[in-house]
């Protein structure tokens, strides 16, 4: 661990519950708006592009703004960027619901850089300062990720018509920000430091692209179906309400293996295993939807388990090929930045098949070369090696 010069660290450490309650948050405010785009268009004259915008500009924040992350961490503890990216989180979803327009983007550009540093600083902050807990903290992690992206789809409908409007429901989801808020003030007052190696040192890693690049794959197949998989479902014969449900339910089954796998690879030298199965069982939901699209609620489930799977062991590479708490700091960051850069890319890619050929069945099959293509840069990420430390030049 390191620690800034002339600083004594004394730590309150959060909970486990700590941990979960901010990881929930960042996903809560992103997947909270789609499922009301419809009327929050009628009710601002928004034109479907600048509807698409609101939801593409939290990724593009994403990308753009996780190398932040190690730059601010060696200048203000992990536990203070955390404290203040979840309290600004809660500002941007109080902004949405009120202001209009401009309150909308407004409130969508600082959610999504809150999210942003905030997402990439946490699994350094489980590595550097719980070593010991890595697997299961990281799991968790994981895990309410998974929780935060289901539960909005969900309750954000009944939300606005138990409490009369999609403005109040956007606006409830400040109050579980502003909880972890308050949650992390206390070790906020102290807390943990890094240090690392130039970035430029990190991108000329091999291991550190095989890394971002898996991420980034798991990425582009995880939002590719979760931008064109409801379609594919009612292109078959269900309903609306019927395929949407059945897509909460793939990340509501997604949840398990979030949790389990990082516990898992934490404990093996190799992650190939895991890598190994988790496409395996993706590619069967996805041939099986492609096949036998009658029995899409077995193959949908599927893919929701997979995936869940394929996030947790992302989510715990970067601490499990770098040493050094910069080398992971920095790793994490360009695994984030790289990876949602190229997730933008992925429904783009699903929806040109379609276009192309005017059916589903070549949109699928773009969907299996997708989820096959993450093992090219997963089995180099999954072996048993490091990048070289800063001192090692």
């Amino acid at each position: 661990m390191a620690v800034r010069p002339g600083r004594r660290l004394v730590v309150r450490r959060p909970g486990l519950i700590a941990f979960v309650l901010i990881a929930l948050n960042l996903r809560t405010v992103i997947t909270s708006l789609p499922p009301l785009l419809a009327d929050v268009r009628a009710d601002l004259g928004l034109s479907a592009a600048l509807a698409g915008l609101l939801t593409t500009l939290p990724l593009l924040a994403f990308g753009a703004l996780a190398p932040v992350a190690p730059w601010l961490a060696r200048r203000v503890s992990l536990e203070r960027i955390l404290a203040v990216c979840v309290a600004v989180t809660g500002v941007g979803a109080a902004v949405r619901a009120v202001g209009g327009v401009g309150g909308l983007f407004l409130g969508s550009c600082l959610a999504g850089a809150a999210v942003a540093i905030a997402q990439a600083a946490l699994p350094v902050l489980i590595r550097v300062g719980y070593p010991e807990r890595m697997g299961a903290l990281t799991g968790a992690f994981s895990m309410a990720l998974s929780v935060g992206s289901a539960l909005p789809g969900a309750v954000a409908v009944p939300l606005a018509d138990l409490l009369g409007s999609w403005q109040a429901s956007l606006a409830t989801w400040a109050l579980p920000a502003a909880l972890a808020a308050l949650m992390w003030a206390p070790a906020a007052m102290n807390g943990t430091f890094v240090t690392g190696p130039r970035p430029k040192t990190l991108y000329r890693s091999p291991l550190a692209w095989a890394v971002a690049g898996y991420f980034g794959m798991q990425s582009i197949g995880f939002y590719a179906g979760l931008a064109w998989l409801p379609e594919i479902l009612q292109a078959e014969g269900w309903s609306d309400a019927a395929a949407g449900s059945l897509q909460a339910a793939s990340y509501v089954v997604g949840i398990l293996p979030a949790w389990i796998i990082p516990i898992v690879a934490a404990r093996r030298r190799s992650q190939r295993r895991q890598l190994a199965w988790t496409v395996v069982v993706i590619c069967i939901g996805v041939v099986g939807l492609l096949v036998d699209p009658g029995r899409a609620l077995v193959w949908v489930l599927l893919i929701g388990f997979g995936q869940g799977g394929t996030l947790g062991l992302a989510l715990i590479l970067p601490m499990l090929r770098a040493r050094e708490p910069g080398a992971i700091a920095s790793m994490t960051a360009m695994m984030f930045s790289i990876g949602y850069l190229l997730a933008a890319v992925g429904p783009w890619i699903v929806g040109a098949a379609r276009d192309l050929t005017g059916g589903w069945t070549a949109a699928i099959i773009t969907l299996l070369v997708l989820t096959l293509l993450q093992l090219i840069p997963g089995l180099p990420a999954t072996r048993d090696r490091y990048v070289a430390s800063s001192a090692d030049g």
